[in-house]
């Protein structure tokens, strides 16, 4: 129930997530492929169990024919181990007491040489032949006469259980270079059934390997013990000691025929599938070929079919993702009547209706940006002509001289570069004309009440600066500053770079004030004190941006600092 679940969660993710063209793709190609594929499997099969079936009873016949070669081969070793155990004589000096000094025991030295040595020779595949005995007195010559504490428990056990009437085969780990096989017998009276020593007879693995090396082509043969344990084989590169081992790696993608010996060994044969599948593969190759043909042919049809459905969708989409980046102006090529038409002509009329509003909100807010500007920028000229003409009056009046036209004059300047042909920005060297024309006004009304010092980087001259944003500052220096008329005020008019930005600062050192005025004259644009600060504050920042605008630093009794923050630009607005 859970597999169908999982299957159907599968089933339902591929089909929100796949692309439609791995969709169509997918569906056209299982109806096109799984005929065919079918078609092949059931080939295949049917060729490959007749193959097995074949090699099955090809192989058993050669396992015969090895199981045969290795009895001979061990019986032929078993008659020579039944003509040392006859050997009368032999025996006769394996059981004698030897006196210390005794000659005698060269002469049993000498006949056990002989006797060995000859069957050496006439068995050149025989390593060595051992006789481990229990006369203590026919000391050990380390070749051929050894005592018994030197061999195996395990050997012993074998050999005393057989009682001398068999013999048997086991495999042993020989030396470091090269494993053997070891016949052993147990030597004892034939009557009294008692033994007195115990024969081996040493024989090469490569001995027994030799006897399926011709018969191993295509598969391994394996020649175990009644145990498992492997005597000798033909897996190349394999550590493997018991058949157990070997099987667990091998059973998966072989076949294992297994047959015994009289001794209770066994042959085992395994057969690689792909050594077996190989005829059937050279078998349904042609077939095959055909048919990867029309799977191939099937593939391109479904591909380009699929592609040509898809196409349109793909192209609604790329356009689609055009106005999500912001993009309305979309190109179709003609995508006919249909449904993916009708879709497409839907998309293009939508894009146009957001261009459209779009441009409408962003005109409206750069026209109420505007029109915000332009009534600031209105509101200080009839401010400063009121405070002008007054200035005007109060001297026509008290002095009746030719001041005023000195006066009028300085005005008429200012009012030409501050109209600037209705311009809202002029350079920062125009500005500073501009104030420098209303310091002469006031000059001509206030004189000996300010004195005005200039710290001017003129290589800033040739940036620009909306119009009339040192002069209120100046206003306010002369209007609100001076406390003392004998004294008057010192200002200070600076203009220096930091960064990307340039500073105008205006400095003085009057009555100063203190921080909840000037926090009232921000927040209170109605109080003829603040009006000017507030003005000059929010056309920078709605020309330039936020970080931008007018800083006051104003201490009772001791000045002010106005910094006038801009930025270094040449627009002209």
């Amino acid at each position: 129930m859970n597999i169908v679940k999982n299957f159907y969660s599968i089933c339902k993710r591929m089909r929100l997530n796949t692309r439609l063209r791995s969709k169509l793709f997918i569906v056209y190609l299982l109806v096109t492929i799984l005929p065919i594929a079918f078609l092949i499997f059931y080939s295949y099969h049917t060729i490959k169990e007749q193959l097995t079936q074949q090699a099955v009873e090809n192989v058993g016949s050669t396992i015969d024919q090895v199981n045969n070669n290795i009895e001979n081969k061990l019986d032929l070793y078993a008659q020579n181990a039944t003509l040392i155990y006859l050997d009368t004589q032999l025996r006769n000096y394996l059981l004698n007491h030897y006196e210390k000094n005794d000659i005698s025991v060269l002469d049993a030295y000498d006949y056990i040489n002989q006797t060995l040595n000859k069957i050496l020779a006439m068995n050149p595949n025989l390593q060595s032949i051992t006789i481990y005995t229990d006369n203590q007195t026919l000391h050990s010559d380390g070749l051929f006469v050894k005592h018994m504490d030197e061999v195996p428990a395990k050997l012993v056990t074998q050999s005393l259980h057989a009682a001398g009437h068999i013999t048997h085969f086991f495999p042993t780990d020989g030396a470091e270079k090269e494993r053997v096989v070891t016949l052993t017998r147990s030597l004892n009276y034939l009557s009294l059934n008692f033994p007195y020593g115990i024969l081996t007879m040493e024989i090469s693995e490569r001995e027994i390997f030799s006897l399926i090396e011709k018969e191993s082509t295509n598969k391994a043969i394996i020649v175990a013990d009644e145990k498992g344990n492997i005597i000798t084989s033909d897996v190349k590169h394999a550590n493997f000691r018991n058949t157990a081992e070997l099987l667990a790696q091998k059973n998966e993608n072989s076949i294992v025929i297994e047959k015994s010996l009289h001794n209770g060994w066994k042959t085992i044969a395994i057969l690689p599938y792909e050594e077996l599948l190989t005829q059937a593969r050279a078998a349904s190759g042609k077939m095959l070929t055909i048919s990867l043909a029309c799977v191939f042919a099937a593939i391109v049809l479904i591909f380009g079919t699929s592609r040509l459905l898809t196409k349109r969708f793909e192209i609604l989409l790329h356009q689609i993702r055009k106005v999500e980046r912001g993009t309305f102006d979309l190109t179709f090529p003609p995508m006919g009547n249909d449904e993916v038409g009708q879709l497409s002509f839907a998309l293009k009329k939508m894009a146009m209706k957001i261009e459209e509003l779009i441009n409408d909100v962003y005109k409206k807010e750069v026209l109420k940006n505007e029109a915000e500007m332009n009534t600031l920028q209105a509101q200080i000229t009839p401010h400063f002509l009121y405070n002008s003409l007054a200035s005007i009056s109060a001297l026509a009046i008290k002095h009746n001289n030719g001041h005023v036209h000195r006066m009028a004059d300085d005005l008429a300047r200012f009012y030409r570069i501050s109209l600037n042909k209705g311009k809202k920005t002029i350079t920062i060297e125009q500005e500073i004309k501009l104030t420098e024309h209303y310091l002469s006004i006031q000059e001509t009304r206030f004189q000996g009440l300010f004195r005005v010092h200039y710290s001017l980087d003129q290589s800033l001259f040739r940036f620009t600066t909306l119009k009339l944003i040192v002069q209120p500052f100046i206003e306010n220096c002369i209007n609100h500053a001076i406390w003392d008329d004998d004294c008057g005020i010192t200002i200070i008019i600076k203009l220096f770079s930091d960064g990307e930005d340039l500073l105008l600062s205006v400095i003085d050192d009057g009555m100063g004030m203190p921080r909840d005025v000037y926090e009232r004259m921000m927040e209170k644009t109605e109080q003829p004190a603040g009006y000017g600060i507030y003005n000059v504050d929010k056309r920078i920042k709605l020309a330039y941006g936020e970080r931008y605008g007018v800083e006051v630093y104003s201490r009772l009794g001791i000045g002010t600092s106005v910094q006038i923050r801009i930025p270094k630009t040449i627009i002209y607005l």
